[in-house]
C-alpha cells in the first residue's frame, strides 16, 4: 500500500481563490436568495446601505431559519456533495453558494438565523482567516462589534435568516462613489426581476422580493399576457436526468408593442441578445437568451431576424451533470441524446420569428389608394433577412437631393 500523505488546503489561499470565480453582483446577490428560497420563505428583503468603504448588503428572509448545527452546515465550505441525492425543489447543488457568492463580494460574511425564537449567528472574517498561524478554518461566533444593530430585521421574528456583507472591497474600490452604488443596485433589480419571475408572478406570487423597500416587478421575458405572442404545446423529452420540457414561443412584431412592453421585452442589452433557450432549473432562471451552441450544419449566432424567438426548457435538479451547471448556475450544455430534437424544435422557432420579424417589410393601402412603394429593398440569405434604403426610390432621390443642394448653399 503507498504511503498517504494528509494535504489540506490553506484557508486563505483557497478562500482568495475562490473569490474569482466570476460572479457579479447581481448572480451573487441570486444565488443568495436561492437559499431563502429553498427555506419556504415568502419574503426577501435586500438591503444597500451606503456609508463609502463602510457600506453594507444585507438579505433578510422569513424563511424556516436554522439551529445551530445547521447554520454550522451551511457556513461550511463544502458540507454537501454535488453528488448527494437532495429533495426536488433544491436549488443548490455544490455546497458552496452562500459563502462563495459572499467572498466574491465582500471580506466579512456574517449569516444570523433565527428558529423557534433562538438566534444562532456565524461569520467568516477573510482578515482574520489571512492573520492565522494554521490552516485557518475558524469560524467566529456572533456579528462583528459595532455591527450588532444591522442584525435587527432577524431578531424580532420566530424564525428567519439574515446574510450581511461588510467589507465590500469586491464593490467599493478607489474612485467608487455612491451614485456608482445605486447604479448597481438597479443592475441588480432588472436580474432579479428576470431570474426569479416565475416566483415572483402575480395574480399568485410564491415570493415578495423588495429592494430597498420598493417590491421587485417580475419581468417575463415571453410576452405571455400578450395576445400576439405565439406558443407553442409543451412538448416533454425524456433523458437520463429525468423529464426536460420545452415550449417554444414567437413575440409580437415591435408595431403590435407599446412602449412599455417593447422596453421591457428588449432587456438591459437589446432585443437581439435576447433571442434563444431561456433554462430554468426548478423554475429558477439559469440561462438567459442563448442557442446553447446548437445549430444546422454550424453553429447558430444571434442575428436581427431572429430576434423574436425564445424557447422555455425547463430541466429538474436532477439533470445537472447531465447539463453541466457550473457552481454559479449561469451555464448550461445540452446533453447529446435532446440536441437533434432541441434543434428541430429551434429551428420550427426561428422560421416562424423570421416570418413575424419580416412583417415590416410589407405595407398595406390606405382606402382607395394605391399601396405605397417600398423605401427599402428586401434581401434574402441564409441567415435571415435584411433590408437596405433604396437609393432610386422616389423619396429617397428627393432626400438625397434636397441634401445636396443645402450642402451647395
Amino acid at each position: 500500500m503507498n504511503k498517504a500523505h494528509h494535504a489540506p488546503p490553506r484557508a486563505n489561499a483557497l478562500i482568495e481563490a475562490l473569490r474569482g470565480l466570476g460572479y457579479s453582483m447581481a448572480t451573487a446577490l441570486a444565488d443568495i436568495i436561492d437559499n431563502s428560497i429553498a427555506a419556504c420563505a415568502d419574503t426577501v428583503k435586500v438591503q444597500f446601505s451606503w456609508k463609502g468603504a463602510s457600506s453594507t448588503i444585507t438579505v433578510f428572509d422569513n424563511g424556516e431559519g436554522m439551529d445551530r448545527a445547521a447554520l454550522h452546515r451551511a457556513m461550511r465550505l463544502g458540507e454537501t456533495s454535488p453528488l448527494d441525492i437532495r429533495p426536488a425543489h433544491d436549488l443548490g447543488r455544490f455546497g458552496l453558494g452562500l459563502k462563495t457568492a459572499s467572498f466574491s463580494q465582500c471580506r466579512r460574511l456574517t449569516v444570523a438565523s433565527v428558529k423557534n425564537r433562538t438566534l444562532n449567528c456565524l461569520r467568516w472574517d477573510l482578515d482574520v482567516v489571512a492573520a492565522s498561524v494554521d490552516d485557518g478554518w475558524y469560524l467566529l461566533e456572533g456579528p462583528q462589534e459595532g455591527s450588532e444593530s444591522l442584525l435587527e430585521p432577524v431578531t424580532s421574528g420566530a424564525s428567519g435568516t439574515l446574510v450581511l456583507w461588510e467589507v465590500l472591497d469586491r464593490v467599493v474600490t478607489a474612485g467608487y462613489q455612491e451614485q456608482d452604488f445605486l447604479d448597481a443596485m438597479d443592475k441588480v433589480e432588472q436580474h432579479l426581476a428576470l431570474v426569479f419571475h416565475r416566483f415572483l408572478q402575480r395574480p399568485s406570487p410564491r415570493l415578495r422580493l423588495f429592494i430597498n423597500e420598493r417590491l421587485v416587478t417580475p419581468v417575463d421575458p415571453f410576452l405571455l399576457n400578450h395576445p400576439a405572442t405565439w406558443t407553442s404545446q409543451t412538448v416533454k423529452l425524456a433523458s437520463e436526468g429525468g423529464v426536460i420540457e420545452i415550449q417554444c414561443h414567437v413575440l409580437p412584431h415591435k408595431d403590435r408593442l407599446n412602449a412599455r412592453e417593447h422596453d421591457i421585452a428588449a432587456g438591459p442589452d437589446g432585443w437581439t441578445a435576447q433571442q434563444g433557450f431561456y433554462v430554468y432549473r426548478n423554475k429558477r432562471l439559469l440561462v438567459a437568451g442563448s442557442w446553447l451552441g446548437l445549430g444546422q450544419g454550424r453553429t447558430w449566432t444571434k442575428e436581427e431576424a431572429h430576434r423574436l424567438a425564445r424557447i422555455r426548457l425547463d430541466i429538474p435538479n436532477t439533470a445537472d451533470t447531465d447539463w453541466k451547471i457550473d457552481v454559479r448556475k449561469s451555464t448550461a450544455r445540452p446533453p447529446v441524446m435532446v440536441r437533434l430534437r432541441l434543434t428541430r424544435l429551434a429551428e420550427d422557432t426561428r422560421k416562424r420569428a423570421r416570418r413575424v420579424f419580416a412583417h415590416r417589410g410589407r405595407v398595406a393601402g390606405l382606402g382607395d389608394k394605391q399601396p405605397f412603394t417600398e423605401a427599402w429593398r428586401t434581401e434574402h440569405f441564409n441567415g435571415g433577412v435584411r433590408y437596405r434604403i433604396d437609393e432610386n426610390h422616389i423619396a429617397v432621390k428627393a432626400c438625397l437631393l434636397y441634401t445636396s443642394d443645402a450642402a451647395d448653399e
